[in-house]
């Protein structure tokens, strides 16, 4: 039997810190030949010494790359890497399945993100599985124990915003050697790659658009107030304030709604209904608003519509969406766009080069998605 490969060769100076860093190191070293096919690794009581890891955390890392098919353990005789015939075995995960799961992928920008992300995947030999939660930590949650069950390859996650998603949610998946992308937003106390949109900077080319078009009197408005949606705002009103301008008080309007349901679009109609007599009817009336999402970009246009206003003529409307949009309303609304189909791309091959072992999977790089700006019908250029 060979020698076995010693520690400082596969790590270097700096040992690993963490579960998953360990997992990385052994996998590099597999991946990259350094343990070659039927070596055999230390023990782990050994490599617990020589790290000054917990014995727990070790055998943790090792149950990965058994679960991966890269390591094998044979009774009274220690933990190898892998030959090719085992390595083509049973010991791979059950499924070669890459998972999309969001609070809603029928509209908005997850068309486009599940477009992205089918074809990135499927060039890279994987299966898709999508889930919607329907906003529902708790259905998110039995969402993620059933992708351990099923021993996923990957997750991309869009947490869902109906309370604060657990951390331990995304934990569970990475303790379980399943890389994990967030998109959108971020889970507190979770290292993890973000793909997100830049919702400061996309608040500040909303409102660099409608000043460039003569807007200085602009309202806001949203469904709820949410990270993305309280950026925008801070992005509009550094814009407008640069250019010695500012946002009334009154002009910005919050909902409490998400929007995924027919019961809520009517429930949040009815508010913006209030509150659009309202300031419409004020001395310093909005000549534009800036819409949060193009779902309220819509509501909007119909309650302008029914109040006798022409748009834009009488009103301009600026709303954020993906980049195709289709339907009668959204194709006329001015939109910053968001290239949904884009942040697919990325994050489908994140989540192949972080279960190919290229990338660690407590990784907390963030990746801004593009946008754009297409006028459409909805802004006028006033005098």
């Amino acid at each position: 039997m060979a020698p076995i490969t010693p520690t400082s060769t596969i790590f270097g100076r700096r040992k690993p810190a963490n579960v998953d860093q360990l997992a990385s190191g052994l996998r590099k070293a597999v991946n990259s030949g350094m343990l070659a096919k039927g070596e055999q690794l230390p023990t782990i009581r050994e490599l617990s010494e020589q790290t000054g890891m917990a014995y727990n955390a070790v055998n943790r890392a090792f149950a990965i790359l058994q679960s991966e098919g890269l390591l094998i353990s044979r009774k009274r005789a220690g933990t190898f890497v892998a030959g090719e015939t085992e390595m083509s075995d049973a010991n791979h995960p059950a499924i070669n399945v890459f998972a999309l799961v969001g609070p809603e992928l029928s509209t908005g920008f997850y068309p486009s993100l599940l477009r992205g992300f089918c074809s990135a995947s499927d060039e890279r030999g994987y299966q898709i599985i999508t889930s919607n939660t329907d906003n529902d930590i708790h259905i998110q949650a039995d969402t993620i124990l059933q992708l351990m069950d099923k021993g996923a390859a990957g997750v991309a996650l869009v947490p869902a915003t109906l309370g604060p998603s657990p951390a331990h949610h995304i934990r569970q998946l990475q303790r379980n050697g399943i890389p994990v992308v967030l998109l959108h937003r971020g889970v507190e106390g979770v290292k993890s790659p973000l793909v997100a949109i830049p919702a400061t900077k996309v608040g500040r080319h909303a409102g660099e658009q409608l000043l460039k078009r003569g807007h200085t009197r602009i309202a806001f408005c949203a469904s709820q107030r949410a990270g993305s949606t309280l950026k925008y705002e801070v992005g509009l009103r550094g814009v407008l304030e640069d250019a010695g301008h500012s946002i009334l008080d009154d002009h910005i309007k919050y909902g409490n709604i998400v929007l995924f349901n027919n019961e809520n679009y009517a429930e949040f109609e009815s508010e913006v209904e209030v509150w659009f007599d309202r300031v419409m009817a004020g001395p310093d009336r909005p000549s534009a608003i800036f819409t949060s999402f193009e779902t309220v970009g819509e509501v909007l246009y119909l309650v302008a519509m029914r109040r006798g206003l022409s748009v834009p003529d009488d009103l301009s409307i600026v709303t954020i969406g993906a980049q195709d949009r289709r339907g009668a309303i959204l194709r006329r609304l001015a939109c910053v766009t968001i290239n949904e189909q884009q942040a697919g791309l990325v994050t489908a091959d994140m989540l192949d080069r972080m279960h190919r072992g290229l990338l660690p999977h407590d990784n907390s790089d963030v990746i801004s998605i593009e946008y754009g700006f297409d006028a459409a019908e909805s802004l006028a250029e006033i005098a």
